[in-house]
């Protein structure tokens, strides 16, 4: 039997891995989101999101480009 996945590893857009360096044990300053550059946050509050988890790297790239070019969200 396979453990439930804690939902707060889990991406609120794509339902994958967030890869969380916290949720994984380790320090918040090895986690992958300290070395990116996030989409401006009116991006992300404009969709319906559950914001209690993290945002994986794929889908903040998405965001950030959808930014860049003026594109937005209808999810």
């Amino acid at each position: 039997m396979t453990q439930p996945k804690n939902k707060s590893d889990i991406c609120p857009l794509c339902q994958r891995q967030n890869g969380c360096a916290v949720i994984e044990g380790k320090e918040l300053k090895d986690c992958w989101c300290n070395h990116t550059t996030f989409p401006p946050k009116k991006v992300v509050e404009e969709g319906t999101l559950d914001l209690k988890a993290c945002i994986c790297q794929s889908c903040i790239a998405k965001l950030r480009e959808e930014a860049e070019l003026g594109l937005k969200r209808v999810d």
